[in-house]
């Protein structure tokens, strides 16, 4: 396991300090699990992101405009199935 540094502000010190008093966890334990949810959630947001330019660079699938959604999806509402 690696070891590293980091300044934060005073307020969010003390602030992880309080939260890992009240859940009685070591402040390396709730810096641990915060970092590791964010690596976590921008990992996913990078697949998100590659998923979402692969699709838009595929120029054999279908395109809709917003107008053509909006009906679509009102139709939908509408209980007309023969989309």
């Amino acid at each position: 396991m690696s070891t590293i540094t980091a300044r934060i502000p005073d307020e969010l010190n003390a602030a992880l300090s309080k939260v890992a008093k009240v859940m009685e966890r070591p402040k390396t334990f709730l810096i641990y699990k915060a970092v590791e949810q964010y690596i976590r959630e921008a990992e996913q947001d990078i697949e998100d992101a590659e998923i979402a330019l692969a699709v838009m660079n595929d120029k054999t699938m279908k395109r809709y405009t917003s107008e053509e959604v909006k009906a679509r999806l009102e139709a939908r509402y509408r209980g007309e199935h023969n989309l």
